[in-house]
This record gives structure tokens, C-alpha cells and sequence, in this order.
């Protein structure tokens, strides 16, 4: 996917998917989870939605942007966040980004399938829970 074209997808999502996904991610049975987070300059408290899983006492969430979002550089500034993942609400710290494939095993399988065939995605957040 080009530069230009994987631009105009991120702003979509963010001007008009992202909105409506908060009012659903994070919530028992749905795919989308929430990453609670303060602004590193504003100190203003957001919520956005991404693609996360737990597994061992690790959260993981795909990089779908890389490493240069607001949300990770926040979350990296911090060195924390909360995460509603499933209807559970969980406390996260540690924030270190680290290969796809590392991460694949806590997704579901059908999940891990499509995440190793998106070549956009080469790293994933992983966090540390109590």
C-alpha cells in the first residue's frame, strides 16, 4: 500500500472510524479493545480504539500505524496506560514495541492468519500487567 494512500486511510480512520468504534470497543465480545492514555504535552486524557490480546501476563496491540502515533508515543511517555479489553478494564505498564512475530501467539488463529499476511504491520506493543 502506498505512502499516500495508507495517509488517507489513517485520517479516515481517526476523522470518522475511530469515534464511532469508541462507542463499541472494549465491550464483552466485541474484536476492538480501548488503550487509555494522558496527551505527553497536554496532559489530556484520550481513548482510542485498537487491536489488542492478552496472553501470560503481557498485553499486546498491533502497530497498525507503526510507532509514530499519537497514542504510542503517549503511551511510551508515560510508561503506562489502561486497557479495556473484553469488558475487563486492566492496568498496563512497560510499554516496549516489539516484533509481529513474537506477538502472534496471543491472538486467536484466525486473527494471527490475517495478521501475518499485513505486511504494513511489522511490530506490535507489548505491555506488562500485575
Amino acid at each position: 500500500m502506498s505512502k499516500k494512500r495508507f495517509g488517507t486511510i489513517r485520517k479516515f480512520n481517526r476523522a470518522i472510524l475511530n469515534p464511532i468504534m469508541k462507542l463499541l470497543a472494549g465491550r464483552r465480545g466485541v474484536f476492538y479493545s480501548l488503550v487509555y492514555h494522558s496527551g505527553r504535552r497536554s496532559g489530556i486524557d484520550y481513548a482510542t480504539p485498537v487491536v489488542a490480546a492478552k496472553k501470560d501476563g503481557s498485553i499486546y496491540i498491533c502497530l497498525t500505524y507503526g510507532t509514530d502515533t499519537d497514542w504510542f508515543l503517549n503511551v511510551q511517555a508515560a510508561g503506562h496506560c489502561k486497557l479495556k479489553i473484553d469488558g475487563h478494564l486492566y492496568f498496563a505498564s512497560n510499554p516496549e514495541a516489539v516484533g509481529k512475530a513474537l506477538a502472534l501467539s496471543a491472538f486467536s488463529s484466525s486473527f494471527q492468519a490475517k495478521l501475518e499476511k499485513a505486511t504494513y504491520v511489522t511490530q506490535c506493543l507489548r505491555l506488562k500487567t500485575p
